[in-house]
Formats: structure tokens, C-alpha cells, sequence
């Protein structure tokens, strides 16, 4: 049974390790050379709060970020992965149905019960599988960039931790949900990847609310304890008369090379404004959005499991 499902899922299972080598590949690579930046650079010294960091450090740590800020933007488009592998998974399984081929392996000794149960667990296994690995490469991947700036921003949040997993769950439980009540692949594929990214659109939208973010007040140029680890949702400075007037202010307390005078902020009772999320909250955040869409897997599969046994079984 098991490789009757390998065989009759072989391109795309040649697809998804294809892709899988491709992004290996990227990421191991690029991988070694920030890991060898970072390690020629000194930074491992300068990965603690950047309130207590040296000048030196903090001007490392900004030209590292800045020389690989266009990998870091990679983030948002490499999240998307884990859904369209999960979706090339579940399509033969939705091939089958499609074509009726289920019925020759239902007179081969094969119960219907026991072709459902050995297709999704193998499919799920699979599924899994893929997520923890794109999961420990990511991992790997952003773990210079990650001790410098943190790991719970949105660049880099839906790379780690359960996400990759769950999103690959997800993916592969909408196609199939899809696939079982139409019997058409084309539009389980379209549909179950369409139903994916609007989750994820969604999830994104309002993860800053899923815990409330924290608000501090500080005195500039200096943030909250940990900042430089957090995710800043929004920073404004404000005043006595407002944020106009405190802009105004800044413009007139900044010298020459660029800096701000401290007297002179103090002079005119200038803040800064910080809305944020502590890296504190990674995992929190995680196991929210992460039992999100595992509970959205869970309906899909047990919408299909039903579906199959109940009316096509």
C-alpha cells in the first residue's frame, strides 16, 4: 500500500523534493556566509540589549543588518512555501478521487477503511515531515539575523517555532477538504491555496492583537529595556503640544553630525512613544497562531475523512 501511494504521487513528490533541494540549497549557502560575516565581524559579543551595547557593536550590528537586509525580506515570500507544499502533497490523494482510481484499490483485499486510513496518515506524516525540515533550515538560516534583531517581527516570525508546521497542515487539509467534496483537483489545488493565503493574510493582519502589545514612554534617543529584540509595531515622539511640536523640537535639538542632544530634549520634555511586542512573546504568539490553523486543519480533515467514508465510501 505504501508504495502503491509513492507511486501514484511520484511527480509530485519529485516536485516538492525538488523544491525542497532548491531552497535547501539557498538557504544552506547564504546560510554559511552570514554565519562566516558574523563570526569575522565579532558580533557574538554584541547580541545582548541594545541599550548596553558599545558604539562599536551597535555600528556592526547595523552595517550586518543592512548588508543582508534583502535576505531578510525573503522572509514573507519563504513562509509561503510550507502552505504550497502541503498543497502538492495532498493532490494525489485528490487525483484519486477525482479519477475513481480508489475503486481498483478497493477490490484488491483493501477495505475502504483501511486505504482512507493508510492515504492520510502517510499524507500527513509526510506533510510533517517537510514542515520540521523547512522549520531547521529557517532556523539555521536566520540565527545570525535573529540574535542581532530578533526573531519575532514579521520578517522572520512565520519561519520558526510551530508555524512552518502548521501552515503546511493547513495547506494539505484545505486541498483535501476541497478535493473530497468536489472531486476536482483543479479546484481543490486553486481553492485550498486561495483558503490558505486568506488565513494567512488574516492571521498576519491581527496578530499584533492576539496579545495586547505593550505601550512605554522613554526619553530618546534610548527604548524600552529589550527593544532591539522586539517588534515594533509603531514609534512616535510627543510632547507638551502634541507630536508637531514635538517633531519641531527634534529638528531643533539635532546637532551637526546627525545626533540628538539629550539637554535639549529634556529642555522641551520630549518622548518617545513605543507600541510593541517583546521577544518575550515569541512562543506565546506562536501557540496561538499555531493552534489556529492546526484547529482549522483539524475541521478540514475531519470534514473530509467524513465526506469520503460517508459519501463516496
Amino acid at each position: 500500500m505504501t508504495w502503491l501511494v509513492w507511486r501514484q504521487g511520484r511527480a509530485e513528490h519529485a516536485l516538492v523534493a525538488g523544491l525542497l533541494a532548491i531552497l535547501a540549497l539557498l538557504l544552506v549557502l547564504t546560510g554559511l556566509h552570514m554565519h562566516s560575516v558574523f563570526s569575522a565581524m565579532r558580533l557574538s559579543s554584541c547580541t545582548g540589549d541594545g541599550q548596553s551595547l558599545s558604539i562599536g557593536c551597535s555600528l556592526r550590528g547595523t552595517s550586518f543588518l543592512q548588508r543582508f537586509d534583502g535576505l531578510n525580506q525573503m522572509g514573507p515570500w519563504l513562509g509561503l512555501v510550507p502552505g504550497l507544499i502541503g498543497v502538492l502533497l495532498a493532490t494525489p490523494l485528490v487525483l484519486e478521487l477525482d479519477q475513481g482510481t480508489y475503486r481498483l484499490a478497493w477490490t484488491q483485499s483493501v477495505t475502504p477503511g483501511r486505504w482512507l486510513t493508510t492515504r492520510v496518515a502517510l499524507l500527513m506524516l509526510g506533510v510533517l515531515l517537510v514542515g520540521l525540515v523547512m522549520t531547521a533550515l529557517a532556523t539555521y538560516w536566520r540565527a545570525p539575523l535573529d540574535a542581532l534583531g530578533g526573531h519575532v517581527g514579521p520578517n522572520e516570525f512565520d519561519l520558526e517555532g510551530v508555524l512552518p508546521v502548521a501552515y503546511a497542515l493547513f495547506g494539505a487539509s484545505a486541498v483535501l477538504a476541497i478535493g473530497a467534496v468536489t472531486r476536482r483537483t483543479g479546484l481543490a489545488v486553486a481553492g485550498g491555496f486561495g483558503i490558505y493565503l486568506a488565513a494567512r493574510l488574516v492571521l498576519r493582519a491581527v496578530r499584533e492583537h492576539l496579545i495586547p502589545p505593550l505601550h512605554a514612554l522613554t526619553r530618546p534617543p534610548a527604548g524600552p529595556a529589550g527593544i532591539r529584540h522586539a517588534w515594533v509595531i509603531s514609534q512616535n515622539y510627543v510632547g507638551p503640544h502634541g507630536s508637531a511640536g514635538a517633531y519641531a523640537a527634534l529638528n531643533h535639538c539635532s546637532t551637526a553630525d546627525g545626533d540628538l542632544d539629550t539637554a535639549c530634549l529634556v529642555h522641551h520634555h520630549i518622548m518617545s512613544s513605543w507600541i510593541y511586542e517583546p521577544a518575550s512573546r515569541f512562543w506565546s504568539l506562536q501557540a496561538i497562531e499555531g493552534g489556529v490553523f492546526l484547529g482549522l486543519s483539524a475541521v478540514c480533515l475531519g470534514l473530509a475523512i467524513w465526506w469520503i467514508r460517508n459519501r463516496i465510501a
